[in-house]
């Protein structure tokens, strides 16, 4: 039970944030976005400017998002970054040098992956500054045209994702946190897409143990 009520907790963190940068977006170019460097940092930098959905929080006035980690952030575990970089492939089929995975590999050392050569170590753990750059790499990968093409309407095809994503077919909760989530935002289209798909490949389901 305590681990559905965290699951329940991050996806909702999850999909605050998603609405906040897929709202704040609008349709600029995932490669076109401020933070985003198309060179590879030194490996073991850390981001200043992975907490967006925060401070877009803060400049517009919207309450705080909830903390997702108050019920124990140690008991949350990332499958590896390689692992969760497999899955997306398998999931858009796209090839691992699309541009659409340009902010992943770009941040992959912040995201988690290592290089021991370096001295760069995988962390695995899950914070809202790691999860902030996760939702800001999801959006180019939700907005890439064969990921459209297949599930292109929300919340018509958001079983069939889900299924896809997570390799078993969605509880019927699952269902609804996404739809109780959802049900009060005016939203359009493009950023309703956005938002589904960017907290489906968030969720614990996706990205933990």
């Amino acid at each position: 039970m305590l681990l559905q009520f965290r699951a329940r907790a991050v996806l909702t963190w999850t999909l605050g944030s998603a609405l906040v940068l897929a709202g704040g977006c609008g349709t600029t170019t995932p490669g076109a976005e401020e933070p985003t460097s198309t060179g590879e940092p030194a490996p073991g930098t850390t981001s200043t400017t992975t907490d967006a959905a925060a401070s877009s929080s803060e400049d517009t006035g919207a309450a705080p998002l909830p903390d997702p980690f108050e019920l124990g952030r140690d008991n949350i575990r990332l499958l590896p970054f390689k692992v969760r970089f497999n899955k997306l492939l398998q999931l858009t089929g796209l090839p691992a040098e699309d541009p659409a995975f340009d902010v992943l590999r770009a941040r992959r050392y912040e995201l988690g992956d290592y290089d021991y050569a370096s001295g760069v170590n995988p962390d695995l753990t899950w914070s809202a500054a790691k999860m902030s750059l996760w939702i800001s790499a999801m959006l180019p990968v939700c907005r890439h045209p064969a990921l459209i093409a297949r599930f292109p309407v929300f919340p018509d095809d958001l079983a069939k994702l889900l299924t896809a994503a997570y390799g078993v077919a969605p509880s019927p909760e699952q269902l609804a946190d996404f739809e109780t989530l959802l049900g009060d935002a005016a939203l359009d289209e493009p950023t309703r897409h956005d938002s589904v798909c960017v907290a489906a490949l968030t969720a614990l389901e996706f990205v933990a143990r």
